[in-house]
């Protein structure tokens, strides 16, 4: 289970899908740190640490997980051949919904926005807002994933954190793409201008999303359509 997701065998590629899936899931109502890291450790199929750090802040920070994502972090333990379980497997609640997380969206940091939800910018943003809308940040973000194969479009919202607003870039995928791997390049190049933890949501075409993704998607700015 180490190997690239190039080399990942029917049910591999099965198992990284669920996890990423389980991820996005969890977005929102997990620290930043914690997705981000978790989602490296994917991609770079460090797959032995990834249950215990899931377990370990769902039960710290009273976060539910489904008994389906609790078996999936078992199942881990079991492809890899290690002993036990997740630690703090069995302190975790249990959950059959995904809840909203109470977060807001906006298309830009400004509060009130200075453009409408749902703007499209793949076309080029007006020249009086181009510094505000679209900065050396989301350019190096759409740099790399417009060059991936399947990446359908780059979207980017900000979310209404304290003490300040934090932008979230959602990145849908043709179905069968590995999105794990488009998260951890999104993830490297806005950590290369001092993005902490970025938020890097990536999303296959059609999936039922969390309410979390729902309402970012609903208020981000389009940057870039294949």
């Amino acid at each position: 289970m180490s190997a690239p997701w190039a080399e990942l065998d029917d049910r591999g590629l099965r198992l990284y899908t669920r996890l990423h899936r389980m991820l996005l899931r969890l977005a929102g109502q997990l620290p930043d740190e914690l997705i981000s890291r978790a989602r490296a450790l994917l991609a770079e199929g460090d797959l032995a640490r990834l249950p215990d750090a899931v377990t370990i802040a769902a039960a710290e920070g009273g976060v539910p997980l489904m008994a389906a994502e609790v078996e999936l972090l078992r199942e881990v333990f079991t492809a890899l051949g290690l002993d036990g379980e997740p630690a703090a497997a069995g302190e975790v609640t249990l959950t059959t919904t995904t809840p909203g997380t109470g977060h807001t969206f906006s298309p830009d940091s400004a509060t009130p926005p200075r453009v409408p939800a749902g703007i499209d910018l793949s076309g080029g943003v007006p020249n009086e807002l181009e510094d505000d809308l679209f900065d050396l940040t989301d350019q190096l973000v759409v740099d790399a994933l417009s060059e991936r194969p399947g990446v359908v479009a780059v979207r980017r919202a900000w979310c209404d954190d304290s003490p300040q607003p934090r932008r979230v870039f959602l990145v849908e995928v043709d179905p069968g793409v590995p999105a794990w791997e488009a998260a951890l390049e999104g993830q490297t190049e806005a950590e290369q201008l001092g993005e902490n933890d970025p938020r890097v949501e990536v999303y296959w075409s059609g999936d039922d999303l969390p309410p979390y993704h729902r309402a970012a998607i609903e208020a981000a700015a389009l940057l870039w359509r294949r």
